[in-house]
């Protein structure tokens, strides 16, 4: 089934009669229409879920809504670099940075750009090595927070804040920059702060929509990027999924509807494969996916990150899309997606001919997604389980003001090599609380790896090798995650999402650790919060979950972690 307009193909095979016949039946019943009239009968018959899902559906104009504001965003910019900045730091969490993460890593940096970092981590080793890499006096930092109520960029924000006026005292503020809603407090501390200008975005678009507002477009255009391109894309693609009225083949619905139905066939984990040049798409497509269809023990799993292997080694679980370039050929990887299809695995291919097509893909994806939500028959704008770990770590830092200190994670049940492995499914040494660990693994499920640890380039390889280990021998859908970016986006489908999951949790020392201006705590002890607190809520949530913690030296410490794996792995049948 071709998209040729969009260049999308769809290779479903036994599942294309039936896909066919759920697209006739919703354009039989005015789609297009109820859609975009935001009409939320198409997704519940519950008046409360309704209102929410109206309230949240502003999205689907910010293509054309954000064309306006081209000449504003491109002034500010003027501005900033006529004002002398060397850099910009986009601080923030979740919806906030996913889509600079993407801009920052797809494209290439424009002439006349500024170079970009993202801050979206608590661990203090990443704060320091950003830091240690930044003129302050001439960097802008950029806080994005949609409530203004969000711990990290709060934290992010008051940090680099005390570093600057440290140096240009009262005129701090000048290298700040606010995006947040109307309304939200933080508007006030940002103006009595002397914000050098303060962005106010929708409160009727939720956070894993915004890549196409003022949260994904200003760290764009400062970066270099022609944001009037990439938006000129994403209207081609509004137009056409029926946004200046019915359309005959509209590749939002299209999309959404295969994924969707496929995912009430038991093929629920999507499986992305990209070049290396867009592989950070997959950040996005993971919170916009994961946090919107996780929910009601149902969910939509993505799969990005995992080396593509044989049709043998697959489950019936299995959905693969890839998304790549016209001119770039990757041979090796369209054979092995030919044989994927051959199979009997849907695949879908999605083809770009510029990084500048993203702004399309953005907008294709969002529609997409909350179509899924009609075929699962789940409300795709909220995230009723985000909050379950943002309320244990609340209680963990409560505790740490009153106390002084976490409390401890108890005795754990195997400790060696300065290595301490938590589980309730038992052991006596590392190598048996693993194997007794994945024992527990059954066919569709699937593993995840959450890193509360500094982000390296070693530790991706060994987190990489970890998955592949368990991928080989089990034959489970693996992903891979740092926290706690994590908790904002794939977080809600850990939790609320079926339960087929296996937890492997990873924290660390904080050796050289950072105080927290106008707190009692540091970076560290909230990084190790919010660790304890996600698996405080995994196990509430009844969760197979594993706690290892690597001390102070990580890197080292993932090496005979891994060693054991292999050891456990090899006693599985």
């Amino acid at each position: 089934m071709p998209d040729s307009q969009f260049a999308a193909t769809y290779h479903l095979g036994q599942y294309q009669p039936a896909i066919d016949a759920k697209v006739a039946d919703l354009n039989a019943h005015d789609f297009t229409t109820r859609f975009w009239q935001k009409d939320a009968t198409l997704w519940t018959q519950d008046a409360a879920a309704q209102q929410s899902i109206r309230s949240f559906m502003g999205w689907l104009d910010t293509p054309e809504v954000m064309t306006k504001a081209v000449a504003e965003i491109k002034q500010f910019v003027h501005d900033v670099k006529a004002a002398g900045f060397q850099h910009v730091v986009v601080m923030g969490m979740g919806g906030s940075t996913m889509a600079p993460i993407v801009f920052q890593r797809s494209f290439d940096q424009a002439a006349g750009g500024l170079p970009l970092s993202i801050l979206d981590t608590t661990d203090p080793g990443a704060v320091a090595a950003l830091e240690a890499t930044l003129p302050l006096a001439h960097t802008l930092f950029v806080v994005a927070s949609k409530s203004g109520t969000t711990a990290e960029p709060l934290a992010f924000g008051d940090y680099f804040y005390d570093k600057v006026k440290a140096i240009k005292g009262d005129q701090a503020g000048e290298n700040f920059v606010a995006i947040t809603d109307p309304g939200s407090k933080f508007v006030t501390q940002a103006t009595a702060d002397g914000f050098r200008h303060i962005f106010l975005n929708f409160s009727e678009v939720g956070g894993r929509f915004s890549a196409l507002t003022y949260f994904g477009l200003v760290p764009a255009a400062l970066y270099g990027i022609d944001i009037e391109a990439l938006l000129h894309g994403a209207v081609e693609m509004m137009t056409a999924c029926g946004g200046q009225g019915a359309v005959a083949n509209n590749p939002g619905l299209l999309l959404g509807t295969a994924i969707g139905y496929l995912a009430t066939q038991g093929r629920d984990k999507l499986t992305f494969l990209t070049p290396d040049t867009l592989s950070s798409l997959g950040l996005w497509l993971e919170q916009l996916l994961a946090e919107s269809t996780g929910k009601e023990g149902k969910g939509i799993l993505p799969v990005a990150g995992e080396p593509l292997g044989r049709p043998d080694e697959y489950g019936t679980d299995r959905v693969f899309v890839y998304v790549g370039y016209d001119d770039f050929p990757d041979q090796a990887n369209r054979d092995k997606l030919k044989a994927l299809e051959a199979a009997g695995h849907p695949v879908i291919l999605i083809h770009l001919g510029k990084a500048l097509d993203l702004g399309r893909e953005f907008y294709r994806w969002e529609i997409a997604v909350a179509v899924s939500g009609i075929i699962l028959a789940i409300n795709p704008f909220d995230q009723p389980n985000v909050q379950a770990a943002k309320t244990a770590t609340d209680k963990l830092m409560k505790e740490v003001t009153e106390k002084g200190q976490l409390p401890s994670a108890g005795q754990p049940t195997a400790a060696a090599d300065g290595i301490s492995y938590y589980s309730p499914a038992g052991g006596t040494d590392a190598a048996s609380v693993l194997l007794h660990f994945f024992q527990q693994a059954k066919p569709g499920n699937f593993m995840t790896l959450q890193a509360y640890l500094h982000e390296s380039d070693k530790l991706d390889a060994d987190l990489a090798e970890f998955r592949q280990q368990v991928q080989d021998k089990l034959r489970l859908a693996t992903t891979s995650g740092y926290g706690p970016r994590f908790l904002h986006s794939t977080g809600q489908y850990h939790k609320g999402g079926p339960n087929v999951g296996l937890f492997v949790q990873f924290t660390a020392d904080h050796p050289q650790d950072l105080a927290l201006p106008g707190r009692t705590y540091t970076f560290g002890t909230f990084e190790n919060a919010q660790a304890q607190g996600d698996l405080q809520a995994l196990r509430d949530n009844d969760r197979r979950a594993l706690h290892i913690h690597l001390g102070s030296h990580p890197e080292q410490a993932l090496l005979i972690v891994l060693a054991a794996l292999k050891t456990a792995l090899s006693k599985l049948g």
